[in-house]
């Protein structure tokens, strides 16, 4: 019979590779409008800079509210 293969440490925890821009983005808009999935925030998801997150959270209100002060121009007009 063959030795089997050895894992050296099979419980070791994988450590989460690092959110992309994109991801970053599509998660603080999930979040935005409570449309997130599971698997976006499980053990699977990527790691996100608290620095990272609040800077895209901060530039998409400001898109958010930029496009609502121009609705509301245009429609004033």
């Amino acid at each position: 019979m063959p030795p089997l293969p050895r894992n050296p440490e099979p419980d070791a925890p994988s450590v989460p590779k690092k959110a992309t821009l994109l991801q970053t983005a599509r998660i603080v808009v999930s979040m935005l409008f409570m449309i997130g999935r599971n698997r976006d925030y499980g053990p699977d998801a990527p790691a996100i800079g608290a620095a990272r997150l609040i800077i895209v959270a901060v530039i998409g209100a400001a898109l958010v509210i930029t496009g609502l002060v121009l609705l509301a121009t245009y429609i004033a007009r």
